[in-house]
C-alpha cells in the first residue's frame, strides 16, 4: 500500500498542475475539495458549504469522495481539484518523498478511528471494549483486516507494534468505501475495520459490528494533529487568497461543530440520510474540532511520533516547523474568523 502511494504521487507530480480557478458569474471563485473518505470530520467541506461560511469568504465548493489518501493526493497534483481533506499521516508519509503538498488548517485533532470487529469474533474471542489495546489486538490474531485507506494500514501497523504481535498473523482486505466495509462485515469477508464515525457508531447500531477500541483513548494518539485541510504548494503560491479563503470557511465551520454540534444536524442528515440523529450526535461529539482550525508544533510532532510506531518511512528529513514547507496557520483569516457569520446559506448554494 505504501508503495502504491509513493508510485501514484510521482506519476501526478510529473504532471503538476496550478490547477485553474474559475469565476462564477456571480463573481465567487469556484473550487472542489476532494476527500479522502467520508468521515464526520471530513463534512466540514458540508457545514461550511450549507451554513454560509464559504460563500462570506467569496467563493463556492463542490466535494468528490476520491476513495484513500493516495487517490486524493494523485487528484490534487494533477489538477483535478484544488484541496483535499486527509490524515496528517498520509500527508507526513508524502513528505518524507518531498512531494510539494501542505496542511493549511486542521479540520480535527487526535485520531478519531475506531476498531469495530463482526459479532461472531468478538464473542468467539472474548473480546470487549473494556480490554486494553494490547489485549484486543492479540484477540485478533488471525483475523482478517480492512483496509479502506493507506491511514487505516498504518494505524493497524502502530497497533499491532504496540501489541507486540506480528503483522503476517494478520490478513488484509483493500476496500474501496466504509460504507462496502460494512457489509464485508456484515457478510463474514472481513473480521475487523478501522472506521471513523459516524460508519463505526453506525456499525455498532445496526448490530453488524461491535466498537472494541477507539483510538482517542491511547494517550500518544489523543492531542496529535490529526485531519487536514491539504492543498499544493504551488496552487498555494499562485492562489493565496483563494486557499484563505477556503481555510477560513473551513475553521469556521470547526468551530461550528465544536461549540453547538447540534446545530448541524441538518446538514448531517443531509449527507448521511440513512443515519440516525443519535449516530450522528455520537460522531459529532466523539470528533475532537480544532479551534479555530489552527494546527500546533506538538501537534504535528506527535504525528511524527506515531510514525516511528507504525511502519512509514523515516521522517527526520521533514521538517514539522510551522511554515516551513508541512503546514501552515497563515491562510486563516482569524479577524474574519470571529466577524458575524451568515445567518442562512444563500438559496443558490448547495453542498455539492
Amino acid at each position: 500500500m505504501a508503495a502504491l502511494l509513493v508510485g501514484v504521487l510521482a506519476t501526478a507530480c510529473a504532471n503538476l498542475s496550478n490547477a485553474a480557478v474559475h469565476t462564477a458569474p456571480d463573481g465567487k471563485k469556484e473550487v472542489t475539495i476532494g476527500k479522502a473518505v467520508d468521515t464526520v470530520g471530513f463534512t466540514t467541506v458540508d457545514v461550511a458549504q450549507a451554513k454560509g461560511y464559504f460563500a462570506k469568504e467569496g467563493v463556492t465548493a463542490k466535494q468528490e469522495l476520491l476513495g484513500g489518501s493516495s487517490t486524493a493526493f494523485a487528484a490534487l497534483q494533477s489538477g483535478s481539484v484544488q484541496f483535499v481533506t486527509a490524515s496528517s499521516t498520509a500527508l507526513l508519509s508524502a513528505k518524507t518523498k518531498r512531494v510539494p503538498l501542505q496542511a493549511v488548517a486542521s479540520l480535527d485533532y487526535g485520531v478519531s478511528l475506531q476498531l469495530a470487529a463482526s459479532k461472531s469474533w468478538v464473542k468467539d474471542h472474548h473480546l470487549s471494549a473494556n480490554q486494553p489495546l494490547k489485549t484486543v489486538m492479540k484477540g485478533l490474531t488471525g483475523s482478517t483486516l480492512g483496509v479502506v485507506s493507506t491511514t487505516d494500514l498504518t494505524y493497524y501497523h502502530y497497533l499491532m507494534k504496540q501489541a507486540g504481535v506480528k503483522q503476517d498473523q494478520f490478513k488484509t482486505i483493500v476496500i474501496k468505501t466504509q460504507a462496502a466495509a460494512l457489509a464485508a462485515v456484515q457478510h463474514g469477508q472481513i473480521d475487523a475495520i478501522l472506521l471513523s464515525p459516524p460508519n463505526s457508531y453506525l456499525a455498532q447500531a445496526q448490530g453488524q459490528a461491535d466498537i472494541i477500541a477507539s483510538l482517542h483513548s491511547v494517550p500518544a494518539l489523543k492531542n496529535m494533529a490529526y485531519d487536514v485541510l491539504v492543498v499544493s504548494s504551488r496552487f498555494a503560491k499562485a492562489h493565496p487568497d483563494v486557499v484563505k479563503a477556503v481555510a477560513t470557511g473551513m475553521a469556521r465551520a470547526d468551530n461550528t461543530m465544536a461549540k453547538d454540534p447540534r446545530s448541524v444536524l441538518d446538514v448531517e442528515r443531509k449527507h448521511y440520510p440513512k443515519m440516525s440523529d443519535d449516530v450522528l450526535m455520537q460522531s459529532l461529539t466523539y470528533v475532537t474540532f480544532a479551534p479555530d482550525g489552527k494546527m500546533s508544533a506538538a501537534g504535528w510532532e506527535g504525528v511524527r511520533d506515531e510514525a516511528k510506531g507504525s511502519d512509514v518511512p523515516d521522517t527526520s528529513s521533514v521538517n514539522l516547523k510551522e511554515n516551513q514547507g508541512t503546514w501552515t496557520n497563515d491562510y486563516i483569516d482569524t479577524e474574519r474568523l470571529h466577524t458575524p457569520a451568515p445567518s442562512s446559506s444563500p438559496a443558490s448554494e448547495s453542498a455539492g
